[in-house]
């Protein structure tokens, strides 16, 4: 079983299907992608069974049973992505249960390793580098989300390791959501130790190594641009730092929420499958395609996973700190249903907040005993 459960985790942690489609093209990218479904079948067939995601299925349900409605593209299509992601969330929460802190890391690792190999090996002429994750925004999420596990991994080379690679993946990225999140995290842990502001030394270690690699290859990106000027207090104007701004993209999408906030628009219209582009936003592509239920249950779920994640935050800092980089991800990126990682994500944190509130619960009746 565990032969079967690496290679689900690498083909769901790795982004293969999708990174199979744009390397080899689209026979490669299909079987990956179904492979992805069938190995989860398979894992799900030959595991015990424990108690199915509810929370999931039931925002799943409402999500693509409302937004179903109003798509009028071929039924089949829609078809298929609702029972892939069904068989996902079924398959995959039986598979996050069985996914320690070590395990996860190593994937993650390994994940956003590529982002350096594309940046020393596959430079591009636009300077943002994504790896097996094709968008650079998306490579900054698995960066940043790998970063807090490291503060759930006991070894403390591994953790500096992971540290130390991590952020400098993440920089590759040139994603502004993931040095916001990097800095905020880092004040977190201050509250953990003390000790972890020597994180910021390495963060300057890290920009060194950064300047390396730019006289190496040539990074050839403006936001770096930016961010030598500011450290060298050279003037970086407000306009050049806000440029392509997520909140310009959200604006245009605000009268047709409003126009529909009871049922939304219906599937696809506001992910970018009848249009040219996305919201980039999940929470206003749910309320968009769906209306105002699935929207306010996934809200719910989201502050569930922050309150306990915070309730337990002496004994798995790292929880929050994941729940803290998903959520403020989600509101850069619409494809929660769709990237199979994002959904697993959610699904880790949510697993490892029930473990840890079964462990108190027997704890306290032991104590009562």
């Amino acid at each position: 079983m565990k032969i079967i459960k690496y290679i689900c985790l690498a083909l769901i942690l790795f982004n293969l299907p999708s990174f199979g489609l744009m390397a080899f093209g689209g026979g490669i990218g299909t079987a990956l992608s179904y492979g992805t479904i069938f190995m989860l079948f398979i894992y799900y067939a030959l595991e015990k069974k424990t108690t199915p995601n509810w929370w999931m299925i039931i925002i799943a349900t409402l999500y693509f049973l409302i937004s179903s409605l109003q798509f009028y593209r071929p039924a089949t299509i829609f078809i298929v992505e609702v029972i892939k992601y069904f068989i996902f969330i079924i398959g995959g929460y039986e598979l996050t249960k069985r996914v320690n802190n070590t395990e996860l890391y190593v994937f993650l690792l390994i994940g956003a390793l590529s982002i350096g190999v594309e940046a020393l090996y596959f430079t591009s002429d636009f300077g943002r580098y994504s790896g097996f994750y094709l968008n650079a925004n998306v490579a900054g999420f698995i960066s940043i989300y790998g970063y807090s596990i490291t503060y759930g991994i006991k070894n403390k080379t591994l953790k500096l390791i992971g540290q130390f690679v991590f952020t400098l993946m993440g920089l590759l990225t040139f994603s502004r959501t993931f040095i916001v999140i990097w800095l905020l995290l880092n004040i977190i842990s201050l509250k953990i130790s003390i000790k972890n502001i020597k994180i910021f030394g390495i963060g300057f270690l890290i920009f060194a190594t950064l300047l390396f690699i730019d006289q190496v290859v040539g990074l050839n990106n403006p936001r770096f641009e930016q961010l030598k000027n500011i450290v060298n207090n050279e003037n970086v104007s407000s306009q050049e730092i806000s440029e392509d701004s997520r909140t310009e993209t959200w604006a245009l999408f605000y009268d047709q929420i409003f126009e529909s906030p009871l049922i939304g628009s219906g599937y696809g219209t506001f992910s970018g499958k009848t249009r040219v582009m996305g919201v980039h936003n999940t929470y206003l592509m749910i309320i968009g395609e769906a209306g105002i239920l699935p929207f306010l249950l996934f809200l719910i779920y989201i502050g569930y996973l922050f309150f306990k994640s915070f309730i337990f935050f002496k004994k798995a800092p790292y929880l929050i700190m994941q729940t803290i980089s998903l959520a403020i991800f989600l509101l850069a990126n619409h494809n929660f249903f769709t990237f199979f990682y994002m959904t697993f994500a959610a699904m880790w944190i949510q697993y490892q907040i029930h473990k840890l509130s079964i462990e108190e619960v027997e704890y306290d009746k032991y104590l009562e005993a």
